[in-house]
């Protein structure tokens, strides 16, 4: 690992400055399981270190009238046993659960789990170039390591993203509020990812002055439920094959506010509008639930060694649209 200085800020505004200050670069770091292990692989380096733990206005949790604020500086830990993450936003706390082991739930943040890198074993090298660290192609595409990779969206970079919290808090028209020198700007989650079409090395548009600072999810509508499911190849500890964040309300038998988010499928986290729309309006039942999966992976194109990942998504949308209306 390369050096680095190590800056604790206590205030949002100290770390504007030090952002600013930092004339190789400079990073912002939270719980920095993420981190960490690019900068001891040594595919990332900073001259500074820019820690968020100290920083109390991003580790607030209330309601509001425009909804439920989530400082992005809280533990998994915290929002996996946080009691404001019950009913509706029970979607919540089960993604924050499904992430990796209870230490790193104890260390890792949710504006971390937002902002994590790619999990790829090739961009995960030193040794290997690729397109995120500014090489020519994806090597993916002559590996025989495929299962982690995209199986759409790819557009010439085959990474996924693994966030667990992005699916479910998409499924509930989550926003971020992003906060730089100049003042605050809200997007919805769905417009703060990018995919490699738009930035091929990044997969967010937060600039490198901004701060992610808090999730706001708006009040489901009435009735509303979710779930969020993960398929992983180790039953603890590992990121997401496939996973998959369902949600709806069901009203006299028929679905309403349908929503379907998939994970681990692409370069970022890829919300499903033809399956929500083939289950909108609908009695629930086993074959509909079928025919919104179809529609959800109507659009993979897998890669060699990697189209299980359409059977297993498959299987994934279909058993939370069941298990919604047991909620």
């Amino acid at each position: 690992m390369r050096p680095f200085a190590f800056e604790e800020p206590g205030t949002l505004a100290e770390v504007f400055a030090l952002l600013d200050g930092a004339s190789n670069g400079a990073s912002l770091i939270a719980g920095g399981s993420d981190l960490l292990g690019l900068l001891k692989e040594d595919i990332a380096h900073y001259e500074r270190l820019v820690s968020l733990a100290g920083i109390d206005a991003l580790q607030h949790i209330c309601q509001k009238a425009d909804g439920l604020h989530l400082g992005a500086a809280l533990t998994l830990t915290q929002l996996e046993y946080e009691p404001h993450l019950q009913g509706p936003y029970r979607i919540l706390a089960e993604a924050a659960r499904g992430v990796a082991t209870p230490e790193i739930r104890h260390q890792g943040t949710l504006g971390g789990n937002l902002c994590q890198r790619p999990r790829c074993l090739h961009y995960r090298s030193a040794l290997i170039p690729c397109l995120k660290k500014g090489g020519e192609d994806c090597p993916a595409l002559d590996s025989p390591y495929q299962h982690y990779l995209s199986i759409m969206g790819g557009h010439g970079c085959f990474s996924v993203h693994a966030s667990d919290l992005a699916p479910a808090l998409m499924a509930m028209d989550g926003q971020v509020t992003l906060a730089s020198p100049s003042g605050e700007r809200s997007l919805p989650l769905h417009q703060f990812f990018a995919g490699p079409e738009r930035a091929v090395q990044r997969e967010n548009v937060l600039a490198s002055n901004e701060v992610l600072t808090e999730v706001i999810v708006p009040e489901p509508p009435e009735g509303w439920r979710g779930t969020y499911l993960k398929a992983r190849e180790r039953t603890a500890g590992d990121f997401p094959l496939v996973s998959v964040a369902v949600g709806y309300a069901l009203q006299e038998g028929t679905i309403r506010q349908a929503r379907v988010v998939l994970g681990g499928v692409a370069p970022i986290p890829w919300p499903s509008a033809a399956a929500a729309a083939v289950l909108e309006g609908q009695p629930l039942s086993a074959a509909l639930a079928e025919r919104a999966a179809e529609a959800a992976l109507a659009e993979a194109q897998p890669l060699p060694h990697n189209a299980f990942k359409v059977e297993i998504g498959h299987a994934l949308v279909v058993r939370a649209i069941l298990a919604v209306e047991a909620l």
